[in-house]
């Protein structure tokens, strides 16, 4: 017997309305040029996690586009505390969590909406243990930021698609991870790149990368646990020979990383230094993330284009 999925409360300009009937003109250059910031946050236990530090980056994304939406910081997180109270009823289960998405135009047009954990992470549970691929595309590269500062969280992210449809047609299984103009490696659509080499947790520079607040917790969960680590320029080479990669992001926290460009990286998935700061960040927030991941997953690990979720 099939199971109708349970409608969610999007905020939209002052008002909660159902998510069919979340409705913006065709006009709103948010639609029209993708003038707009983002942001997106998850919970833990159902509380949201760190969600003024993020935030704080959505209104410097609103400052260096100049777009004035008309509400305090303190106002925006009291309606983002309301969204989350407005669709607790998305939760599967008890030990289900919720993700939350903003978007703000120009025009401004506010919009707020959650998806619960499970939709976002099911598909791709897998990857917490096999480990997730990666291929850096030939014909993208990311934004130099003489062109436009990549702090700026954006919807305005075509070349992402790009390089993700590129990625899938040489490994169907995995996301791209793009270059600069000079070869490092930055970043993806919606991810921060970490390597291991000998002991060192290394990631990329924050010139030319949108710093994640996911990477930002890796980076004081590694000097908790004195776990060295650098800022600096990462080329394919150094991924290649790297003991352990992985990815940084909201909903999945720290995702193992196994093959970039079908070359495998490490021997044993997580790695021993992506284990450590997994445990630590699980033991932070009082949720097992593996586990949950697991239980709300089906075992499947694809990541396609567009943020879409699929079965392979």
């Amino acid at each position: 017997m099939s199971v109708l999925r349970q409608e969610g409360k999007v905020y939209l300009n002052g008002r909660f309305v159902p998510e069919k009937e979340a409705k913006i003109s065709i006009f709103d250059v948010g639609f029209q040029k993708a003038d707009s910031v983002c942001e997106a946050v998850r919970t833990f236990k159902h509380k949201p996690f760190k969600l003024k530090e993020h935030l704080v980056r959505l209104y410097s994304s609103l400052q260096y586009a100049q777009i004035n939406c008309n509400k305090s910081i303190d106002e925006m997180e009291d309606i983002h505390d309301k969204v989350l109270k407005a669709n607790k009823h998305l939760l599967a289960n008890e030990n289900d969590d919720l993700w939350m998405s903003t978007t703000v135009t120009r025009t401004p047009t506010i919009i707020i909406y959650c998806k619960p954990l499970s939709s976002i992470i099911k598909n791709i549970a897998g990857c917490y243990k096999a480990g997730a691929h990666a291929v850096t595309p030939f014909s993208v590269r990311n934004i130099p930021p003489v062109c436009m500062s990549p702090k700026l969280k954006t919807r305005s992210r075509m070349h992402f698609v790009l390089a993700d449809l590129e990625a899938k047609k040489i490994d169907p299984k995995a996301c791209s991870l793009l270059l600069d103009i000079n070869g490092n490696i930055t970043e993806n659509t919606s991810r921060n790149f970490f390597i291991v080499s000998r002991g060192v947790l290394q990631t990329p520079k924050p010139d030319n990368i949108l710093c994640g607040i996911s990477r930002q917790t890796v980076l004081e969960l590694a000097d908790e646990l004195n776990i060295p680590s650098a800022e600096c320029n990462i080329q394919v080479y150094d991924a290649y020979n790297a003991d352990e990669a992985f990815f940084t992001t909201t909903s999945q926290c720290i995702l193992p990383i196994s093959k970039i460009n079908g070359v495998k990286i490490g021997e044993k998935i997580p790695g021993q230094i992506t284990n450590r700061l997994l445990n630590a960040w699980s033991k932070k927030v009082g949720v097992d993330i593996v586990k949950q991941a697991m239980n709300l997953g089906n075992g499947q690990h694809i990541i396609t284009p567009l943020g879409r979720k699929r079965l392979i």
